[in-house]
């Protein structure tokens, strides 16, 4: 390939494919800078709060973690945005990782201890100790995990996009004009991420924000409960479907 056709690309056919997507999905891309500055917001407020760094508090690591995690989903988005397949999944992973992670030194003791002293500390079972409270996150990290991220035959092709009806290799993340469509799935299943991610967020730093989008808490039961906003529903119900097509799990276990 000559190179002069990759520094087009990215001089200029990069910034025309996030233009045309962003345009395009516009309404999916104001929904993920809602749910992503309801991250964001808690986190800035309860920092804040901090006159000076306490290392044996566990929400200072779970703000570290969580606000790293926030920064690896805008890079997944922007992925997504330049029209890339596989990668941004990658990156989907890391980010529930992260937040998971922060959700588990909160919640443990020894785990908060484990990961002070960095003694054999693995975020792996920050997965399975949050799937307690979120159930299905752990079927959907294994997902991410076997179908983009390990190296196998399921995902070894490349992606193939159709010019004039024959499929060709995509190079780069770049989408035909008029073809902006075939990347729905990507831009609903980073919904889906964001909003668990605040989920998660929202239950570890419930009292720095006024509003609660994703949960409500259920004084009686003393834990939280599932909740799903009128402006959101749309969104939630787009991306169970294509979820469903994923992954084999009933829509209502999702969400």
């Amino acid at each position: 390939m000559n190179p002069e056709i990759i520094k087009q690309y990215l001089n200029k056919n990069a910034s025309e494919t996030k233009n045309r997507l962003t345009i395009y999905y516009q309404s999916e891309v104001n929904e993920i800078s809602i749910l992503l500055s309801k991250i964001m917001s808690p986190l800035q407020l309860y920092f804040t709060t901090i006159n000076n760094p306490n290392l044996d508090d566990p929400k200072y690591h779970s703000y570290g973690l969580m606000t790293k995690g926030a920064n690896t989903l805008m890079a997944s988005i922007e992925l997504v945005l330049n029209g890339y397949y596989w990668e941004p999944p990658i990156l989907h992973r890391n980010a529930v990782e992260h937040f998971a992670t922060g959700w588990d030194i909160i919640q443990s003791d020894d785990r908060f201890q484990t990961w002070k002293e960095n003694k054999k500390f693995k975020s792996t079972d920050s997965i399975s100790n949050i799937k307690h409270d979120f159930p299905k996150l752990g079927n959907y990290y294994g997902m991410l995990s076997t179908m983009y991220t390990h190296v196998s035959p399921i995902n070894s092709s490349p992606s193939f996009i159709f010019v004039d009806g024959e499929p060709k290799i995509q190079f780069f993340g770049q989408i035909r004009e008029g073809k902006e469509g075939i990347r729905k799935s990507e831009i609903y299943v980073s919904i889906f991420v964001v909003y668990i991610c605040l989920q998660i967020t929202e239950s570890c730093f419930s009292k720095y924000t006024n509003e609660l989008e994703t949960i409500r808490y259920d004084k009686n039961e003393n834990n939280f409960k599932v909740k799903v906003s009128d402006r959101h529903r749309k969104f939630a119900d787009e991306c169970m479907k294509i979820l469903k097509e994923r992954m084999d799990m009933p829509l209502s276990d999702l969400l």
